[in-house]
């Protein structure tokens, strides 16, 4: 019995297998084993690639295809690639490097078998022109029926990418599709030529069509436009004479509306002075009533007074007069008495400075 350490490198994935079953499993693994008990299995943990040409493909048209792609896959689930290939680990590295370059090889040949199958269904339905562009489509339909197939997941794999490098026909093939293609080009060249011609044809007409209707329709514009100037000056017209009208019937309300307000205020103005002469009527014999009044007070006093001063001696009431006249009033009062007895004087010389003096205050 021999004890022996062991240590992988991360990108291995160990499935140390003591008695017959797993005992230890994982990435980058370190351990002791017994070399008669212990066996190991070593898959990568990195992505694998593999490239694939097949030169026997046949197009719809039977013409015959070379189709070259890679492919790159990893393993997903260890434990069943591990019972579909051998990945056994061996002390001999010669031995060990051998072992697992064919379990690789045998994974890449199980998944190129199945891109066979389906890349001979999909260039079968396609015609040689048709095939030769259609890289991507036929990437996109390998990697949709990998991904789903039964076989590659019994297998563990995951596709990580299908890449179609060229889809190719034999030499002779192409040269005939040269040829075709060139001729097809130059009758294309052709007709570009005489559609070209046309064109320039039919564009000069319809640079005369457009010019024509474009005189056609200045004129209707035109015509329209003088039609509309026609219509808008009588419309005008119209609708000054309605203003004038307006206007017109206007200035007669307003002038009648003057006139009932003149009459009105005439009207109020005469009813205003008979008013006023009803007042001074009623003022005058007002005036007339108080000045009635106040005579007949005045001689009413007058009369009292008569009564009063009857029977009294007639010196008596000249004293009493005298009593309360003024200076002036007693001179004349004394002129009067000698105008009284003037029969009785003989002569009486007055001069100017004795009058001024009398009459002086």
């Amino acid at each position: 019995m021999a004890i022996k350490f062991k240590k992988f490198q991360p990108t291995e994935y160990v499935m140390k297998i003591t008695k017959g079953k797993i005992s230890k499993q994982g990435a980058g693994l370190s351990f002791f084993y017994n070399t008669l008990t212990t066996s190991m299995l070593v898959l990568p943990t990195t992505a694998l690639s593999t490239g694939f040409a097949f030169d026997d493909m046949m197009t719809a048209d039977f013409q015959t295809m070379n189709v070259q792609g890679d492919i790159a896959y990893t393993i997903s689930d260890y434990t069943k690639a591990a019972k579909m290939v051998n990945f056994a680990y061996s002390e001999n590295k010669l031995e060990n490097a051998e072992t697992q370059s064919q379990a690789n090889a045998q994974m890449a040949k199980r998944i190129i078998n199945l891109l066979k199958v389906y890349t001979t269904k999909f260039i079968s339905s396609k015609k040689v022109t048709e095939a030769i562009t259609a890289s991507n489509e036929l990437a996109a339909m390998l990697d949709e029926n990998l991904k789903n197939n039964e076989v590659i997941d019994n297998l563990g794999i995951q596709i990580l990418s299908i890449s179609i490098l060229g889809i190719q026909a034999k030499p002779e093939t192409r040269k005939a599709l040269e040829a075709a293609t060139r001729e097809e080009i130059l009758r294309q060249q052709d007709d570009a030529i005489y559609k070209r011609r046309n064109a320039a044809i039919e564009q000069e007409r319809i640079v005369k069509e457009n010019e024509l209707n474009t005189e056609i329709k200045v004129a209707e514009k035109e015509k329209e436009k003088k039609e509309k100037e026609m219509e808008t000056e009588r419309l005008i017209m119209e609708k000054q004479a309605e203003l004038n009208k307006e206007k017109k019937e206007k200035e007669i309300e307003t002038e009648r509306l003057v006139m009932e307000k003149q009459a009105e205020l005439d009207k109020e103005k005469l009813d205003n002075n008979i008013r006023l002469e009803q007042k001074n009527v009623e003022f005058v014999d007002l005036q007339i009533a108080n000045e009635k009044k106040r005579s007949d007070a005045r001689a009413y006093d007058s009369q009292v007074l008569l009564n009063t001063f009857t029977g009294v001696d007639i010196e008596v009431l000249k004293a009493l007069a005298i009593t309360g006249m003024d200076s002036k009033a007693l001179i004349a009062k004394a002129f009067m008495d000698m105008g009284d007895r003037a029969d009785r004087i003989g002569s009486l010389n007055i001069s100017p400075d004795l009058l001024n003096a009398l009459t002086a205050k």
